[in-house]
C-alpha cells in the first residue's frame, strides 16, 4: 500500500516558513537612516546607560573614519528613535572643546552599533 504526502504543509510549519521570509525581506529594506518613525523623543537622563557608551563609540568611529584625535567629554543632549540614538557630544581636540551632533544605529539582533553620521553641531 502507497501512502500519500499530504498536500498541505502542517500550520506551525508554514507559520515558521512565512515569519522567516517577512523577517528577512523587512530586514533586506531596511536602510540606515531616516529612523522609522521620524519622531525624535528626548533623552531625560543623557548620564545613563548606554547614551554615554553610544556617545563613545560614536567618537571612536569617527577618528578611525577621518584620522582625527578627538576625545570624548559628556552628551549634553540626546534623542531616540527606535534604533537610532542622535547625540549631541561635546569633545575635544586637544586645543579646544567643541559641539559635535552624531547619529548612531544601535541594533539589538544583531548587536551592532553603527555610526550614520558625525559632524560640527551648529
Amino acid at each position: 500500500m502507497r501512502t500519500q504526502m499530504p498536500s498541505v504543509l502542517p500550520l506551525p510549519l508554514l507559520l515558521a516558513l512565512l515569519s522567516a521570509v517577512t523577517l528577512q525581506s523587512v530586514a533586506a529594506n531596511r536602510g540606515p537612516y531616516p529612523p522609522p518613525t521620524g519622531v525624535w523623543n528626548r533623552i531625560k537622563k543623557v548620564d545613563d546607560y548606554p547614551v554615554p557608551e553610544i556617545a563613545r563609540l560614536a567618537v571612536s568611529q569617527h577618528n578611525n573614519r577621518t584620522g582625527n584625535s578627538l576625545e570624548y567629554i559628556r552628551v549634553y543632549r540626546g534623542y531616540v528613535d527606535g534604533p537610532f540614538y542622535r547625540l549631541f557630544i561635546q569633545a575635544t581636540d586637544h586645543a579646544k572643546a567643541r559641539r559635535y551632533e552624531a547619529v548612531v544605529r544601535d541594533d539589538l539582533w544583531p548587536k551592532m552599533r553603527q555610526l550614520v553620521y558625525f559632524r560640527a553641531s551648529s
